[in-house]
């Protein structure tokens, strides 16, 4: 029996005394169509964490409505049968949503009926029918909660967590702010009844990658595994195929055989990676274990610490008093109960969009603004647009006015688009330009007011805004309207995410300061709604069985009728196997403005196999070249089958592409929401990613903020703390990085007392006395080690920090090392970075192990992030310093020496050898493709064991640095004279290493084009953040040319060839360079 029932609300049991004590009030006329509602009234608020046993309440009232009447109705009739019986001193409160709640219960949770514009048939009450057929169920109605101070302390934890105040902007219930608030409940408790509390918490890092071939041998072999209980320390060799499940009988056993007792049964135990947080658990293979996989390659044995479940941090969940809102919530009615066609006047509550068959138009009032800036032009024009997705489907341009604190035009502008024809997420933009009065007259009497060439090509674009026209509830805008609107951004960095800032719907909140735009839009009699339904007035319903297989067979859409022939969607199913590459391209030419194609479309889409697509394919499907929700919904559809693993590949392009939404709540965000809800690796980097752009740019600050908000409340009180000690220290930093770029202004020169008076600095600043690495959890760093700590020669003068490990079990390992950085934008190398993984993962399907090393890094918020320091690696400009100062670019033995010198013994030799070759061909591969410019030998990197590695990724995309408009970058990827030597290469003297080189470059190449479009399409999706060097569909034909996409697999291998000849007669060029770098002692 549950929590309802027990509470003695159940309705079918209850209905009988319903109707002997109602009964004589129902109306048995029309009860076909009627709904009845008995109404509790309750004297005090309800706690929706506690009040599950509701109070009878002062009195109970009965209403009885048409099914197709709204909850403001039933509010209505709830306030005049109170005030006519006398309940309530103040019957009208109840009217008023803010102070009154209308709420029922269901699944034992509280429900509140949210929306006013509801129709009552769609309410998710449960009904119950009575004697003579009426649908009947109970509702009570109660005051609204006031704030506590304790909700009140909770939102502004969150706040300072979220780094945004969401409280502060939800003043409007309805809103589409507080409406997504409200609304993003119900996912979030679905998805913690769901939660297993100790798979959640113990959840492990494993992988779906297969083994390399070179190391299936490894698969056969026994792993030392040590384990650490107490003062105890025991070992054995371990079956690497052993389920990490059964671990916990090899630790019984040993301790048996040591004759030591377990005083706790081993439920109640659990293993975790000593100095890590990362947990041995589940039934995954312990070669799944990307810690043992670590611990295989290194050739070192796993330690483990067996310690009680009880010392975990709690992952309790704050209970929310919000009830959840009906899940109808915000959905309209089918056009067949809209439509105005069989309704008498009396009869109508809302009008279907598709019964409004004029244009639509604006009636363009004015602008004003408080003070002109200070270059104001003479002239300006409004252009006036009609918006889906990233398409301008209609643009209509007012005639010029000179510029002055207000203009007003007063006109109405009709647009060629009927009304009933625009689609969910159309919005109405509205860009102020500059012109000339001359120019602009003249051709504005030519065009009849429509956008010319001049005004849209020449006209500098001053101030844009966006409404969306039909908002968060599917109802049409109608009325009158003022937006504040944004400035054109005039700064470099910010035009460059102007691409995607345009797509906001977002107002400037800088009201009493900002360019305002009033217009007016036509008012009707009652609210205009979207219909749900797929249906159409305008879709046929009789389309042959021929015209069926003719779209099937074109491997396109199946039409609206037979829906329910077996045959086709058999059909259907066998095509989409073969067509699901193509969708993408068919989708970009649909006309999502005729109601025929579109409900092809959705038609073929509902009965899509989501499995049949590919990933990159889902991916692309949700960029911005597809707004419609149901193209987005099958997308989403595919990535739910995704592993943790695979999910966390693509997060940082999913959290980009949330500012494609038209919507803040969408299929996408409710995905992300529930896997970080699921995933403690997930909700990690997606906290933040979200975060680092929250306390970016102001366009997607609320949306972003709002997700962030809805993740935080469910995640857990363990990973509110860690977050909250990770937000303490990113502050502290960053106030000490910005006092010591004060002190020390100079670009590069930096005075001895650098150091102790950063270790002044950070030994005053109130940092954690523990944290999670924000670019991996894993890792838990303790106190700050003071006299490690530095201040790094160059411009942005970042720090260097190093911490003490937190755990004492196990090994030693080295201190935890950090580079803060403040004043560069990390989202573009946290690309790169995210990229060489995928890049590695490709390489790896091919059992190629080119010994990538993908640093940590992450940004933090604006302009701010942190960086792993990778342990025993130097610069190469190091390793030519230490072999002959300056002149030591020209040495080509240099490297090869200090490498030897570090490999003695014959053996280590050979493995650092095989590590430097896989992986400079790695590094060659990748930097190629992705146009990696600026290679300097101060940001490429070696260690003693041989791999090679790149750093600081401030050119990509081809876009090569230039000095005095020259490029200095003459070579497609670094190959220079001293990596040659290393591998045996003087001169045209041919070698092993080099010939394996080669192989491996053109093997790694081949590979990665057969994941071209995966490439193409996670870079793609990253246009939208803003970054300089990805902002074009020109950085795109670069990667898809250095692909060779159009060539043959033969082509494109010896087009890398060339690339590696080009290089070596060319190296030369790139020594000249780092010389000159190291005499200038040039500092990124």
């Amino acid at each position: 029996m549950n929590m309802e029932q027990k509470a003695g609300y159940n309705q079918r049991q209850t209905s009988g005394s319903y109707s002997s004590v109602f009964g004589r009030e129902l109306s048995r006329s029309g009860t076909d169509n009627s709904l009845v509602f008995v109404c509790s009234l309750q004297e005090r608020p309800i706690d929706a964490r506690r009040d599950l046993q509701p109070e009878e309440g002062r009195a109970s009232i009965l209403v009885q409505l048409p099914a197709r009447c709204n909850v403001n109705q039933l509010r209505l009739h709830i306030c005049m049968q109170v005030q006519m019986k006398n309940y309530l001193p103040d019957p009208l409160r109840i009217l008023d949503p803010e102070k009154y709640q209308l709420l029922y219960i269901k699944g034992g949770n509280w429900y509140e009926i949210y929306d006013d514009c509801q129709v009552l048939r769609t309410l998710d009450v449960e009904w119950c029918r009575e004697e003579w057929g009426v649908r009947m169920s109970r509702i009570f109605v109660a005051p609204q909660r006031e704030d506590t101070e304790d909700r009140q302390s909770a939102q502004q934890f969150l706040t300072y967590l979220i780094g945004h105040d969401l409280s502060s902007a939800a003043a409007d219930r309805l809103g589409e702010l507080n409406f997504t608030r409200r609304k993003f409940a119900t996912p979030r408790r679905e998805e913690l009844q769901r939660r297993d509390p100790r798979a959640y918490a113990l959840e492990p890092w494993t992988t779906t990658a297969p083994f390399l071939k070179d190391q299936q041998s490894q698969l056969t072999r026994d792993l030392l595994v040590t384990f650490y209980y107490k003062d105890i320390c025991l070992s054995a060799k371990v079956d690497i195929t052993t389920p990490a499940c059964n671990l916990m009988e090899v630790f019984q056993k040993l301790l048996s055989e040591n004759g030591h007792k377990l005083e706790y049964h081993a439920d109640n135990l659990m293993l975790k990676v000593c100095r890590r947080e990362e947990f041995v658990s589940g039934q995954s293979p312990l070669s799944d274990f990307l810690w043992v996989r670590q611990c295989l390659k290194t050739m070192q044995g796993l330690h483990l610490s067996v310690l009680l479940l009880t010392s975990l941090k709690k992952d309790t969940v704050r209970t929310e008093d919000w009830p959840l809102v009906d899940s109808f919530t915000g959905l309209s009615s089918s056009h067949e109960e809209l439509t105005l066609t069989t309704k008498d006047v009396d009869d109508i509550l809302m009008i279907s969009l598709w019964d409004c068959s004029r244009n639509f138009r604006v009636k363009l009032l004015g602008i004003d603004i408080p003070q002109l800036p200070s270059k104001a032009p003479q002239n300006i024009f409004i252009e006036v647009s009609i918006l889906y997705g990233n398409k301008v489907v209609s643009t209509i341009c007012s005639t010029p006015k000179t510029f002055t604190e207000e203009v007003l035009w007063n006109t109405w502008l009709e647009f060629d688009v009927p009304l009933k024809t625009l689609p969910r997420g159309s919005r109405l933009g509205f860009t102020i330009n500059s012109t000339t009065l001359e120019s602009t007259t003249k051709e504005s009497k030519s065009t009849g007011g429509k956008a010319t060439d001049f005004q849209k090509g020449k006209g500098k674009a001053l101030y844009f805004v966006n409404l969306l026209l039909i908002d968060h509830r599917s109802v049409l805008r109608q009325g009158l309207h003022t937006l504040h609107m944004w400035p054109f951004p005039v700064q470099e960095e910010e035009v460059f995410t102007y691409e995607a800032d345009k797509l906001s719907s977002a107002t400037n909140p800088d009201q009493a300061n900002s360019m305002a735009v009033t217009f007016l839009l036509d008012r009707y009699s009652f609210p205009v709604v979207l219909p749900h339904s797929t249906s159409s007035p305008g879709a046929s319903s009789s389309r042959k069985g021929s015209d069926a297989d003719k779209v099937v067979n074109e491997g396109i859409a199946s039409p609206v009728s037979p829906l329910s022939s077996d045959a086709v969607l058999r059909r259907l199913k066998e095509k989409s196997e073969h067509y699901g590459s193509n969708l993408p391209q068919f989708l970009r030419a649909v006309n999502w403005l005729k109601f025929e194609d579109v409900q092809d479309v959705h038609w073929l889409l509902r009965n899509w196999d989501p499995s049949d697509l590919d990933v990159p394919v889902a991916l692309e499907l949700l960029s911005v070249d597809f707004a419609d929700e149901q193209v987005r919904k099958l997308a989403v559809q595919r990535l739910e089958s995704l592993s943790n693993d695979e999910v966390l590949k693509y997060l940082l392009q999913l959290v980009q592409t949330l500012k494609v939404e038209p919507y803040h709540d969408s299929f996408l965000t409710r995905f992300l929401i529930q896997r970080a809800l699921r995933s403690k690796r997930i909700g990690h980097y997606l906290f933040w990613y979200l975060r680092s752009e929250v306390t970016g740019g102001p366009y997607f600050r609320q949306r972003l903020a709002v997700v962030l908000e809805a993740y935080l409340l469910g995640c857990g009180q363990a990973m509110l703390d860690s977050f909250l000690r990770q937000v303490q220290l990113v502050e502290c930093l960053n106030k000490v990085a910005i006092n010591i770029k004060r002190l020390f202004p100079d670009k590069s020169d930096l005075p001895p007392t650098a150091a102790s008076l950063l270790q002044d600095m950070l030994q005053n600043s109130n940092l954690p006395a523990d944290f999670q690495v924000p670019f991996d959890p894993r890792i838990t760093a303790g106190p700050i080690l003071l006299e490690k700590c530095k201040v790094m020669a160059s411009k942005k003068k970042p720090l260097w920090l190093e911490f003490s490990s937190t755990d004492s079990q196990g090994p030693p390992v080295p201190p935890v090392g950090i580079i803060f950085k403040h004043g560069d934008d990390l989202r573009q190398d946290m690309l790169v970075i995210q990229t060489l993984m995928i890049m590695d993962s490709v390489w790896q399907e091919k059992s190629l192990d080119l010994n990538l090393v993908p640093y940590g890094c992450i940004s933090t918020g604006h302009n701010i992030g942190i960086i792993e320091i990778v342990r025993n690696a130097v610069t190469i400009a190091a390793v030519q310093r230490s072999r002959g100062g300056t002149t030591g670019a020209f040495k080509n033995e240099a490297l090869f020496e200090w490498l030897k010198s570090r490999s003695l013994l014959q053996e280590i030799h050979y493995q650092t050898m095989e590590r430097f070759v896989t992986s400079c061909a790695g590094y060659c591969v990748a930097t190629y493709v992705l146009g990696i410019g600026d290679r300097h030998n101060d940001n490429i990197m070696i260690m003693e064991q041989g791999n090679l590695f790149h750093i600081d990724f401030g050119h990509i995309m081809g876009n090569t640095k230039r000095f005095l408009g020259v490029n200095r970058e003459r070579v497609p990827f670094v190959l220079t004279p001293d990596f040659l030597y290393v591998m045996g290469r003087v001169g045209k003297k041919s070698s092993l290493y080099f010939h394996r080189f080669t192989n491996t470059c053109i093997q790694a190449y081949l590979a990665l084009r057969c994941h071209s479009r995966l490439l193409v399409t996670l870079f793609s999706l990253m246009l939208l953040t803003g970054i300089p060097e990805l902002s074009c569909a020109q950085d795109m034909a670069y990667l898809r040319e250095a692909l060779q996409e159009e060539h043959s697999e033969e082509e494109a291998g010896n087009h890398f060839l060339q690339q590696i000849n080009t290089c070596e007669q060319l190296n030369w060029t790139v020594q000249t360079n780092w010389w000159i770098h190291m005499v200038a002692g040039i500092k990124g």
